[in-house]
């Protein structure tokens, strides 16, 4: 039986407009969330979900993806590459890691395939940005050595409380301070129900 998918070993992604296509023939060195402000402003407010890969195994099939290039808060400049037409976010880059790109997991064809093994910069993470305690988390970038060590350790006591059941009552604890993190938002944010109302009705016109 053919299997007209693409194997298992190569994935396949692109803008919203299809006007730049690309393939990724390796598997990520690490996959993380980075929750730092820049990457909340090119997201729209959201964490940005990326797949680091080595520069070599990622090809761009078609079109061109256009670059705009800022300073971070360590002092690196950062690349951004998006689609010139439609503004997704592709790739991103370190001036001084030329061999790394971070594929954005937004892109693939298969979301699916996005499996986040870190969190970084949860420092500058808002209170609504939901975060995981089964993932490793950093204040700034992901670190190696004991920092990294006593995440994997603490990671692990979460995942096997939730298996056997003994973390249940920290988990809703967890859900129920960020669920109250969401009330606590500005005051613009609370509408009356009827302006809610009035505006789904604007939207059909």
């Amino acid at each position: 039986m053919s299997d007209d998918r693409p194997d298992r070993g190569r994935l396949t992604g692109g803008c919203f407009c299809g006007a730049v296509r690309y393939e990724v023939s390796a598997r990520p060195k690490v996959t993380l969330s980075c929750h730092c402000r820049d990457c909340q402003y090119v997201s729209g407010g959201a964490p940005a979900h990326a797949m680091i890969l080595s520069a070599d195994d990622v090809a761009i099939t078609k079109g061109k993806p256009r670059e705009h290039w800022t300073v971070s808060a360590k002092g690196n400049r950062m690349g951004r590459l998006f689609c010139e037409t439609c503004g997704t976010p592709l790739f991103g880059k370190n001036e001084r890691h030329p061999e790394i790109l971070q594929v954005k997991a937004g892109s693939f064809d298969d979301t699916s395939q996005f499996r986040m093994q870190a969190n970084a910069w949860v420092s500058s993470a808002p209170p609504w940005h939901y975060i995981d305690a089964e993932v490793m988390r950093f204040p700034r970038d992901p670190e190696m050595g004991l920092k990294a060590f006593l995440e994997l350790a603490r990671t692990s006591i979460v995942k096997l409380g939730r298996a056997t059941g003994i973390s249940s009552r920290k988990t809703a604890s967890d859900q129920s301070r960020w669920f109250q993190n969401i009330r606590r938002r500005p005051r613009f944010y609370q509408w009356p129900a009827r302006n809610v109302t009035r505006g789904q009705e604007a939207l059909k016109r």
